[in-house]
């Protein structure tokens, strides 16, 4: 999805937005724990990037991680890629959220390489399993109100509610941090972080396998997909990766955790931020500026027009001669399917 002769400057450029990204958090926590400061006072500091966000009442986050780079920015709504959102989500969708995924390479002690702390850095045989908002069972922030975003209660229905996309800026495969997945996990009823499904989160899963693909590849999944970073990366060079977590209109993307000031969760963007995206980006991220009206997206509207303008034909036919609509349905057939497990009684 990305060319071939611009993968490495995009690389760097992602390597260079994560180091300014992780230095205005660590700044923003260090000026929180040490200071009092209002929302207002906090978004004017010269000390860190802040940005406002769209729910009243709640305090400035830092600005999505897009702003760090234009250049990626370009390719992040590839037609290809928005077409099979479009085909599996909905016609109108939102990159809820956008982060960088580096794993650093093994150390010549032989130290593995990683993006944890060291203590949970593991081997070829470690995983981390997990499925991805809005099915992370975790949600965050476990039991904390003001952390806690939401997630879909188990069983999960069999309804595809976000797509997870890994670009990855380096080759991968299974010696340089290529993303371990469980095929057809998407569909079982159970969960690694389930409580009651007896998965050790931390061990292999037989039929797992590690994603092989090649620099300015786009990986697609579902967000039930049981999966996991590499917790080993032997390969001397750093692997460097986008996550986007896409969604359709309808699912709510940023109605909890008023507290979660540090999550990647709709981080915002000022309105000149929004404006320097690329035309066809804007509309996916329009949600992430507060001084945007996020209206619903054309197709969305046209749809509802052609039901409007059928609602409005139906009416015309019973103005008109309402006496030949007895029958005009009788070719309709609705097959009832009893749940699994219910006797049908003759």
């Amino acid at each position: 999805m990305i060319p071939v002769n611009q993968v490495d400057a995009i690389r760097q450029e992602i390597l260079d937005a994560q180091s300014t990204i992780t230095r205005n958090i660590q700044t923003f926590k260090e000026l929180v724990s040490s200071e009092e400061l209002n929302e207002q006072e906090l978004l004017v500091t010269n000390k860190v990037e802040l940005r406002p966000v769209r729910r009243v009442g709640h305090p400035p986050k830092p600005p999505n991680d897009i702003v760090w780079m234009p250049q990626y920015a370009q390719h992040l709504a590839n037609p290809v890629v928005t077409a099979v959102a479009r085909r599996v989500l909905d016609d109108h969708l939102r990159i809820a959220q956008l982060h960088t995924r580096i794993i650093a390479t093994s150390k010549p002690d032989g130290t593995p390489g990683d993006f944890v702390s060291a203590e949970n850095r593991g081997c070829a045989d470690s995983r981390e399993w997990h499925t991805d908002w809005p099915h992370d069972l975790s949600a965050y922030g476990s039991d904390n109100p003001g952390e806690n975003v939401g997630c879909i209660r188990q069983p999960f229905p069999d309804v595809t509610m976000c797509l997870v996309m890994i670009w990855y800026l380096t080759d991968v495969d299974e010696d340089s941090g290529g993303t371990w997945v469980v095929p057809g996990s998407h569909k079982d009823k159970r969960n690694p972080r389930g409580p009651s499904d007896g998965i050790m989160v931390t061990a292999p899963i037989l039929g797992d396998m590690q994603v092989t693909a090649s620099a300015g590849s786009v990986y697609i999944q579902d967000s039930r997909s049981w999966h996991a970073s590499a917790m080993h990366n032997p390969s001397g060079r750093e692997r460097v990766a986008m996550v986007n977590r896409w969604c359709p209109w309808w699912l709510s993307v940023d109605d909890y955790a008023p507290g979660g000031i540090y999550n990647m969760v709709c981080r915002p963007l000022s309105h000149l931020e929004y404006l320097a995206l690329p035309t066809d980006l804007q509309p996916l991220m329009r949600h992430l500026c507060p001084d945007e009206q996020d209206t619903l997206q054309q197709p969305v509207l046209d749809r509802a027009k052609a039901a409007h303008l059928r609602t409005r034909w139906g009416f015309r036919q019973l103005e008109k001669n309402p006496d030949s609509l007895a029958r005009a349905n009788a070719y309709i057939r609705v097959p009832i399917s009893l749940p699994e497990g219910w006797m049908r009684i003759e």
